[in-house]
């Protein structure tokens, strides 16, 4: 008689458990002036992060997502709650984290800035609300991907004249905002390069900063070139670092010569020289 075989059972092996959606640094302590980069690891279609009332569309990496969030130079100091959630495809929220931000001290100083009779008319309230409205329109737009590699270059050679963050005070009044930027003390007429790749989102005159360019380059990160004599580029236009964008020159709110360099995070002006460091990314 032949012997029946004997039949192992075939082991099921145990169920890999899912990682718990995590943020990866739950506190960050960032400058006034300066940014975030947020990091959070977890599987999901989309996620957002929600900072002062501001959203931050964040971009995906291989193990969850990333974005940059924007501390303005008069920012309060303290902590401020970070809320993030992780949808699915239909939208559906799948996880909600929280992280903090801890703002600290940059210490800025103030300024005089003396104007003539003609350029004091530029300090209208109702030019500055015209400005502010297009440049929202402008940075309300999010490109889902980082145009940038590498850290930014300085549009123009030289030294910097007025840094940013420092308070401003016109004809000795009182300090009614800060320097959004870096001023470059150059010649009518210097060639002005784009700081690092991306796409020309606006090209045109605004009431207090002039003749400018205004660049995307992703994830919520935009440069602006501003005082301008004249434009080299285009709306719409894709810019490479180091590409001319434009002349510098003294239009709008200026009292000479110079360029003002901006980088604006969501609509919040941060140091553009700190971007000149070292590449700021995932």
């Amino acid at each position: 008689m032949t012997a029946t075989p004997t039949i192992t059972p075939t082991a099921t092996p145990s169920p890999t458990p899912t990682p718990q959606p995590q943020v990866e640094t739950p506190s960050v302590e960032v400058s006034q002036g300066s940014v975030a980069v947020l990091r959070v690891r977890g599987a999901a279609a989309s996620a957002v992060a929600t900072f002062e009332g501001r959203e931050y569309p964040l971009l995906p990496k291989p193990d969850g997502f990333w974005g940059i969030i924007g501390v303005a130079a008069d920012s309060a100091l303290g902590a401020y709650p970070v809320a993030i959630v992780l949808r699915d495809a239909s939208g559906q929220s799948v996880a909600e984290l929280a992280a903090t931000l801890v703002v600290v001290d940059a210490a800025y100083p103030v300024e005089q800035v003396y104007l003539q009779p003609e350029q004091s008319a530029l300090l209208d309230p109702a030019l500055a609300e015209q400005e502010a409205a297009t440049r929202a329109a402008v940075f309300a737009a999010f490109t889902p991907e980082r145009l940038w590699s590498g850290p930014f270059l300085f549009p123009v050679a030289g030294s910097i004249s007025s840094s940013y963050g420092i308070g401003r005070s016109y004809n000795d009044g009182p300090v009614t905002s800060f320097h959004h930027g870096a001023d470059f003390p150059v010649d009518e007429e210097t060639p002005v390069a784009a700081a690092n790749s991306g796409r020309v989102a606006f090209a045109g005159e605004l009431p207090i900063r002039g003749v400018s360019v205004i660049i995307d380059h992703g994830a919520g990160v935009f440069s602006g070139y501003h005082h301008l004599s004249r434009v080299a580029v285009q709306q719409g236009q894709a810019v490479a670092a180091g590409d001319l964008i434009g002349y510098s020159g003294a239009s709008g709110l200026a009292t000479g010569p110079h360029l003002h360099w901006e980088i604006i995070v969501r609509g919040v002006e941060v140091d553009p020289v700190l971007w000149t460091y070292s590449e700021i990314g995932p």
